[in-house]
């Protein structure tokens, strides 16, 4: 019997072996309320190119922000960025300011 070793320290990729559950979790809803937003909101006061520049660059913002927090691993803190950016809310969440 062949022992394979399996990497415990990595995420399972169960969704098409490329994404795990958590990176489908956050790239998944942002990725479909871009692409509607793009398709079918219409913004006020807007027309025309500008419309659609703006449309662009937020539909860009958005799914680079979300696919940043899911895929960069920070080797120095040894989690994902999105679990850096939750712990660094809670810490700051949590300390006190004392005033005189």
């Amino acid at each position: 019997m062949i022992k394979i070793p399996v990497d415990l320290t990595q995420e399972q990729k169960t969704v098409l072996a490329y994404f795990s559950i958590r990176q489908l979790s956050i790239v998944g809803p942002v990725a479909i309320v871009s692409v509607m937003q793009l398709v079918a909101f219409n913004w006020p006061f807007i027309s025309g190119w500008v419309e659609f520049i703006w449309k662009m660059l937020v539909f860009i913002s958005l799914n680079g922000i979300s696919v940043s927090l899911a895929f960069i691993y920070l080797e120095k803190y040894d989690c994902y960025l999105s679990e850096f950016v939750i712990r660094r809310f809670n810490f700051w969440r949590s300390q006190k300011i004392y005033t005189n």
